[in-house]
């Protein structure tokens, strides 16, 4: 993954509000500059649709990959467009109870609607139905707006962020039960969509897709998790990836292993005038995990195959929680011993976070 690190006067950069699109939805009030506002790090733009064209029409705004095709909500009607996997269309369907989504999650087998306000909807991807609606009651601003699927939150049982404009961000459970809160004065963006970074090294990372106007408008800003504070690493779409004469604002955000082989991709949707825009750039290569050791921590065999030992320099019960490279949860165990099985574990690069004495550290596991 190349990176290039420059230095920018952000205030040139700068777009009024008036020049996007009319069906572009703006933040009504931005920060004046983002706290990362001198520091770009730009990744490989690995693809760039004009979504705005192949749908025919604008005011797209949230964006998922389910399998194997985009799913692009229009934010001001009931409408979800499902594109392949060029970006062409497919199909426009529309979800019974659903409408104005504004962002999409996606945990590997339900999607998470945010429509703006105190509701997450689940949906079956399968029958495009609602599965469960969670109610949830944000102590500050932080309405759902932006829905980002965390399969670490709650201990391991999964939650979720979410945050609405200029808004603090909060983590809640798959209750709707509120766990933590990130102050506004902290993360410092205008927030549309976002996306939970387990892959990168260094993190957990929340990825905002940031409307900050003096920003440009159209930025993808990494926080660190939990404490949400900006890391200094932002993607300027506007200033890297926007083709010639289209400019734009923040939409939906996500990242995925799936939609381009051997990388790891953050997605998103640009509000675009004088169309919108869906790209994707390089987040990881899939191998590139981070690999978090502890002295007393190790997995052998590694690379393993059926069965892998899990040591540490005490005895005693250990929680495993094993997450593939998108953060995905698949396997939440104890073990008396030192074995675990893995058989049903695909080929693949996992995270495997072991818990033990109120302890936690986290290693790489290749399974074979």
């Amino acid at each position: 993954m190349k990176k290039l690190l420059t230095l920018s006067i952000m205030l040139a950069l700068g777009t009024s509000v008036s020049n996007y699109a009319q069906n572009a939805e703006v933040a009504p009030i931005v920060q004046g500059t983002p706290s990362t506002e001198n520091t770009n790090a730009l990744f490989d733009l690995l693809f760039n649709y004009d979504i705005g064209a192949n749908i025919g029409a604008q005011g797209n705004a949230g964006v998922c990959f389910v399998n194997g095709n985009f799913w692009v909500s229009a934010w001001a009607s009931d409408f979800i467009h499902v594109l392949d996997i060029n970006g062409n269309l497919m199909e426009t369907f529309s979800i019974p109870g659903v409408t104005g989504t504004r962002s999409m999650s996606w945990d590997g087998t339900n999607v998470y609607i945010g429509t703006a306000g105190t509701q997450v909807y689940l949906i079956d991807p399968v029958s495009r139905t609602i599965d469960n609606t969670i109610t949830i009651t944000p102590s500050t601003n932080a309405t759902a707006r932006m829905v980002a699927y965390d399969p670490t939150l709650d201990g391991g049982n999964g939650g979720f962020w979410t945050g609405n404009f200029s808004s603090d961000i909060a983590s809640f459970d798959l209750n709707g039960s509120e766990l933590s809160v990130i102050p506004l004065a902290t993360h410092g963006t205008a927030i549309y969509g976002g996306a939970v970074d387990l892959v990168t090294p260094g993190g957990p990372y929340l990825w905002i897709h940031d409307q900050t106007t003096a920003g440009g408008g159209d930025l993808v800003v990494q926080l660190q998790l939990p404490g949400g504070t900006p890391t200094g690493v932002v993607y300027d779409y506007n200033l890297s990836g926007q083709p010639g004469g289209n400019t734009g604002i923040a939409g939906g955000l996500f990242i995925s292993d799936e939609v381009v082989p051997g990388k790891v991709t953050i997605v998103g949707v640009s509000q675009g005038t004088p169309s919108d825009q869906l790209f994707g750039v390089e987040l990881a290569e899939t191998a590139g995990v981070n690999d978090n050791t502890l002295s007393n921590f190790s997995l052998s065999p590694n690379p393993a195959s059926g069965k892998v030992n899990i040591n540490t320099s005490v005895a005693g019960e250990k929680h495993v929680v094993i997450y593939d490279v998108l953060g995905k949860q698949v396997a939440n165990t104890t073990v008396t011993g030192t074995e675990l099985n893995i058989s049903s574990l695909k080929a693949g690069v996992y995270l495997v976070s072991v818990t033990q004495n109120k302890s936690t550290a986290t290693k790489k596991l290749v399974v074979q």
